[in-house]
């Protein structure tokens, strides 16, 4: 390995390392939310995080996403109600590792604008990973995992603004990114909820309460990545319905979850940038 590759590589091992307990924590929320299948004269909210031994209440934190209160559940996985161990999700444990180490990588690459920050980086790699296998397995985005994500994304992407002031940078903060930033929230959320309220049955309600976290994420780049994300959502969902269709898996009504594909265009764009960019001109 040469000299010039350890200074890239130590970054994401470093991260992945400490990726590993915090996937762990992530796979145990994973098993708490059940599917809501609610009937069409049903407008209650879906069922609160519960044990999936006994069905007790696990509660979370109104401010930090992701953040079980229950003490014996936050030490060693443990129900509060029963004591059994709740089984983390491999998929999610494993894969917000490797959301820190390609945050790492990033990080390594030195953009040669100002960056995110990688607090803003590793909230959105485990918070997102967890979103992601939530909606895939029972077509939920938890209000418990959302909405508190909101004030500390906001709170990383101000760091992230006078990052540069912190680290000694002549660059000056981010003012640009922090305003592209926020109008990519708020275009963002304006348009889920457009088409949430022109179609309410193809869009969820929990689409377009994420719809904002991401327009927060990638507006950071400029605007141009908002449009890019949301095309790049919209592309990848449409050419996986028509392939499990082609496979006679799915069909025309089958509900095919929008958030893992929302949090996964994101996230190229938060790392890489505005894949429009990458096109000839």
């Amino acid at each position: 390995m040469s000299f010039d590759v350890i200074p890239a590589v130590l970054p994401a091992l470093i991260l992945f390392l400490a990726g590993v307990p915090a996937g762990r924590t992530a796979g145990r929320l994973v098993p708490l939310f059940a599917r809501h299948d609610p009937a069409p004269d049903d407008d209650g909210p879906p069922p609160p995080p519960r044990c999936p031994h006994c069905a007790t209440e696990i509660a979370f934190s109104r401010w930090l996403p992701g953040l079980p209160l229950a003490p014996g559940f936050w030490r060693h996985g443990r129900c509060p109600g029963c004591a059994r161990e709740i089984r983390p999700s491999a998929t999610a444990a494993w894969a917000v590792p490797v959301a820190f180490a390609l945050a790492g990588a990033v990080l390594a690459a030195g953009p040669a604008e100002p960056g995110i920050g990688i607090p803003a980086l590793l909230l959105f790699g485990y918070v997102g990973v967890v979103l992601t296998v939530v909606d895939a397995r029972v077509h939920r985005l938890p209000d418990v995992l959302v909405l508190p994500a909101y004030p500390v994304a906001l709170l990383l992407v101000g760091y992230g603004t006078f990052e540069p002031v912190l680290l000694g940078s002549a660059a000056g903060p981010a003012y640009g990114n922090l305003v592209t930033a926020l109008a990519g929230m708020a275009a963002l959320a304006a348009f889920y909820w457009l088409l949430w309220f022109i179609y309410p049955a193809g869009m969820g309600w929990g689409d377009v309460k994420l719809a904002g976290l991401l327009g927060l994420y990638m507006g950071w780049g400029g605007l141009g990545g908002v449009v890019s994300g949301t095309f790049l959502t919209f592309l990848c969902s449409a050419a996986f319905g028509l392939t499990l269709m082609a496979a006679g898996r799915a069909t025309r009504k089958t509900q095919i979850p929008l958030g893992p594909f929302m949090l996964g265009a994101a996230f190229v764009v938060v790392l890489f940038g505005d894949p429009a960019a990458l096109l000839p001109g």
